[in-house]
């Protein structure tokens, strides 16, 4: 089954080398190996795991603190070692503008190793308008004051909130006592919600081929206003004025 496995090491020639070989002589198959960060001489990296369900995490902590200057972040089992690039979030949103956030929704636990996602209203936080089907109910606590995005730790379990835009929606990304999230996490999903806003409200700026779903209609410039707690959508008059803050 696969784990995920995020380690600081030493950044330098040789350090994750020694890490993998001591993860194969433990039994580990490593899948692959991402660099989040690299700070103050140090690396964060995810390592993506083969390791048996039933088999204790031991011999992964061993082999971690057999390594000279590496630190042990997290280590979990996760449901898929799927690690498809950003792209793949574009593709999708291009050939379904109609549904943008939907298809975050369901795209961004991959890209991002979380356990879940959800957009929820700023007006009525804890109550998810579209949300993966690992989404805790109600959803964390997290400000009421959102000027920008923001990692937190919510009841033990690490939980990322970023604000739309100027719509009062908000995407929330969590994990189920995993690693925390790290900065260079939080800018890349706040990147691709960006992308993700400007790719939709650029689909719907000269013809509306395609009506969006209620909840993508918040972030289509000049469509309509939204009112998320009712699911209802109404058309604008002026198709130049910006979304309802």
């Amino acid at each position: 089954m696969p784990a995920h496995l995020r380690v600081s090491l030493a950044d330098r020639p040789g350090a994750l080398a020694s890490l993998t070989r001591a993860l194969a002589a433990a039994g580990a198959n490593v899948l692959s190996v991402t660099v989040l960060q690299r700070e103050a001489g140090r690396a964060v990296d995810d390592l993506l795991l083969e390791w048996p369900f039933e088999r204790p995490w031991d011999h992964v902590v061993r082999a971690v603190d057999g390594c000279p200057g590496a630190r042990l972040h997290g280590l979990r089992h996760i449901s898929s070692a799927e690690s498809p690039p950003d792209t793949t979030l574009v593709a999708h949103v291009l050939a379904q503008p109609h549904r943008a956030l939907e298809v975050m929704v369901d795209t961004l636990p991959l890209l991002l190793l979380a356990d879940w996602a959800a957009f929820a209203d700023r007006r009525w936080p804890r109550e998810p308008l579209i949300a993966s089907p690992q989404s805790p109910l109600p959803l964390p606590v997290v400000p009421a004051t959102l000027p920008r995005a923001r990692v937190l730790v919510v009841d033990d379990d690490p939980v990322m909130v970023l604000p739309c835009g100027d719509s009062d929606l908000r995407l929330l990304l969590g994990r189920a006592a995993g690693p925390g999230f790290t900065r260079a996490e939080r800018d890349r999903c706040a990147a691709l919600l960006s992308a993700v806003t400007a790719l939709t409200r650029l689909a719907y700026r000269d013809a509306l081929t395609t009506t969006p779903s209620d909840v993508t209609a918040a972030i289509v410039d000049g469509y309509a206003d939204v009112d998320t707690k009712s699911a209802t959508t109404r058309p604008r008059s002026s198709p130049a004025s910006s979304c309802r803050k």
